[in-house]
């Protein structure tokens, strides 16, 4: 139950496109870890789980959201390869033109060692790289797992909506997408946006139970202003994504971007912390589970009183709690299986992360 900070120097931050670098960061632990990245930077912190090796694939289609046009066309929507394996053979196939001058849609590859990444931003601020897709190639093979983080330099959620915030998070592989979720409360916030994501044609989708809207391979469905907690349901994979709003549309914090877990991917404890920073006054987590099983749930060998929970009322069976916690470490249990999410909030400032053992 302690934890660790590892500070990686400034100058291996990621700059450009298309360029492949040797940035690649590998923990190796001898017992069972949680890794958190955090991007520490003032008024734009965010964060994101990593998930270990075994929870990568060779597969992947990006979420994330437009930069911020104008400061001269700097603040771009990108996305990051790392591999893990030597001689790993990606395609990448861009949902929009690139910086480094990569048509929409047209596939191109590249070639990684253990180590190596490469970053892709969009030709302009005003475009989102969401809908990407990354995939092995024959030659790659399925033995040479990598790991994608997607996300936007900073980003106004909605656009328009002031202040900008990096976000980033890693991508789940496509073959371990899902097709029904639950979107959570979040600290603080009044609003906040959902993206769902298809990654095959024909996906038909419903939002609490209403008529079902139609997506084919790399189209999404974006709900900005949202207030309430939904329930999504989906006739094949797809890619559920939330994020925080600007702070003069949600109230509270900046965007910050989590990648949902889907219903079946539970996990029964873990082990967190939060995020320090000046600006984040406020820290919470975000747990959905079974209403039959709301009295386990324990954080920090509590009870959590089950009046706090909420039923989904377009979908009976599950319910969701957002409970306040101090600075520090934590840990969530609960026999029957949770989803958890940990964020924090402040004046212009947010981060938000998934909470979970079961990745894979």
């Amino acid at each position: 139950n302690s934890v660790t900070t590892l500070l990686v120097p400034v100058a291996n931050e990621h700059a450009g496109s298309e360029v492949l670098s040797d940035k690649g960061v590998f923990i190796l632990a001898n017992d069972s870890v949680t890794v958190i990245l955090t991007s520490f930077q003032s008024f734009t912190t965010e964060s994101a789980q990593v998930f270990p090796t075994e929870a990568l694939g060779t597969s992947y289609r990006a979420q994330s959201y437009r930069g911020l046009p104008g400061f001269a066309d700097f603040y771009k929507s990108e996305l990051l390869v790392v591999a893990t394996k030597d001689d790993t053979e990606v395609e990448v196939v861009p949902s929009v033109n690139t910086s480094g001058g990569r048509a929409a849609g047209v596939p191109f590859l590249v070639t990684l060692d253990a180590g190596q990444s490469y970053q892709i931003q969009s030709a302009l601020a005003s475009l989102d790289v969401t809908g990407t897709t990354v995939r092995a190639t024959a030659n790659s093979g399925p033995c040479r797992p990598f790991a994608v983080f997607s996300g936007s330099m900073c980003a106004n959620v909605p656009a328009g909506c002031p202040a900008c915030d990096h976000i980033v998070e890693q991508m789940v592989p496509t073959d371990r997408w899902g097709q029904n979720f639950h979107t959570i409360p979040l600290t603080g916030a009044v609003t906040h946006t959902y993206r769902i994501l298809a990654d095959q044609n024909g996906t038909s989708v419903t939002v609490d139970g209403s008529a079902p809207m139609l997506l084919n391979a790399g189209q999404s469905y974006l709900v900005n202003g949202a207030s309430t907690p939904v329930c999504i349901t989906a006739d094949k994979p797809v890619s559920v994504a939330q994020l925080m709003e600007g702070f003069n549309c949600a109230s509270t914090g900046d965007p910050s971007m989590i990648e949902l877990m889907p219903d079946e991917r539970v996990t029964t404890s873990v082990v967190f912390s939060t995020v320090t920073s000046p600006q984040i006054a406020q820290h919470s987590i975000s747990v959905i589970m079974s209403t039959a099983n709301t009295g386990q749930l324990l954080l920090d060998g509590v009870p959590v009183a089950t009046s706090l929970f909420q039923a989904f009322p377009a979908c009976n069976g599950f319910s969701h709690v957002k409970v306040t916690i101090p600075a520090g470490t934590h840990n969530l249990a609960a026999a029957g299986g949770f989803l958890a999410y940990a964020m924090g909030a402040g004046t212009g400032e947010s981060y938000a992360f998934t909470l979970s053992s079961k990745a894979v």
